[in-house]
């Protein structure tokens, strides 16, 4: 039996497994609420059977020409029909007992935790009105950059001045005046570059020392509240941590909105990472306050919010991973 009729048999027996599991849901659509979701993750699963299923056909197409292709193509499948048994056997698993699980409560939070969160939002808002490194590093370089053609500049007047009290002390025709000459004449056209070249960056670096100066003042007004948002952010995260944490170990049946972006489970590679992922959209919803039982990060805010806007593409672009 080839790699690819292996793949059509396992695919066929995740299609049989999720008729029963269909059948299972059937039966306690009435008596369990949770029973929807786990509905809609097998819906999905389904889904990325078929896509497997797919990819499988384009493998079993392309053995003949694109052997070396091929094999990456059935590791990539390979992994993915690990993937997916895994997810069914969770759900199988959540399934056979939903109505004896604990549910994970990732929605009702204390008064204190959202005051945290609270503070850690303002504290965002805040830092968003600071320079970043990169920009107060360019900044920085635009007035060592005008500060140098001036030193430049000044250095050549200086030659041309001593060139011209040579010229005025020496014998026309010695080569102590011939030198001089020389020396004033390219140190006068070294200077008119450099003189140009510094009026050139002036504009800049006073733009750039403008912004420095506004960011130190910005840095010192709301020192404290960075300090103290960051300091509870941090808080709020080991105790979000600890939460999910607890569902896990419980195995508590998740949310839909957690389901659909991190998946029933822990993985069992990059756990550290998937962990670290989910305490952060659990703490956005914490602090925007997002209740949302499907969108992981709410509805797109229509009041424009820095601080608020950064972090949610950012948690944007690290849920695509999972």
């Amino acid at each position: 039996m080839s790699l690819s009729d292996d793949y059509g048999y396992e695919i066929r027996s995740l299609d049989s497994r999720i008729d029963d599991l269909e059948t299972g849901l059937e039966s306690l659509k009435t008596s369990f609420g949770y029973v929807d979701d786990l509905e809609y993750e097998l819906r999905k699963i389904r889904s990325d059977v078929s896509d497997a299923d797919d990819k499988a056909e384009d493998v079993r197409n392309s053995i003949e020409d694109l052997e070396g292709v091929v094999r990456g193509q059935i590791a990539d499948t390979d992994r993915a029909l690990k993937k997916l048994t895994a997810r069914i056997q969770v759900l199988e698993a959540n399934l056979a007992a939903a109505d004896k699980m604990p549910q994970a409560d990732f929605d009702s939070f204390p008064a204190s935790w959202r005051t945290l969160g609270e503070l850690a939002g303002k504290s965002r808002e805040a830092r968003t009105m600071l320079l970043t490194p990169a920009e107060r590093q360019s900044h920085s370089s635009s007035i060592r950059s005008y500060q140098e053609a001036v030193e430049q500049r000044d250095e050549q007047y200086s030659t041309v001045l001593t060139a011209a009290k040579s010229l005025a002390t020496t014998a026309y025709g010695t080569t102590q005046h011939k030198q001089a000459a020389q020396a004033f004449l390219t140190s006068r056209q070294q200077a008119d570059h450099f003189t140009r070249l510094a009026g050139q960056r002036a504009g800049l670096a006073r733009r750039a020392q403008t912004a420095l100066t506004q960011d130190r003042e910005t840095r010192a007004h709301h020192a404290e509240l960075i300090k103290e948002g960051e300091q509870a952010q941090k808080k709020l995260h080991w105790k979000l941590r600890m939460r999910i944490s607890e569902a896990i170990r419980n195995r508590a049946l998740l949310p839909m909105w957690f389901v659909t972006v991190l998946g029933p489970v822990a993985p069992a590679r990059d756990t550290e990472s998937w962990l670290e992922a989910a305490t952060s959209v659990l703490a956005y919803r914490v602090t925007y306050n997002i209740t949302d039982h499907v969108l992981a990060l709410g509805e797109q805010p229509e009041d424009d919010h820095p601080g608020r806007d950064q972090w949610r593409q950012e948690l944007s672009k690290t849920l695509r991973r999972w």
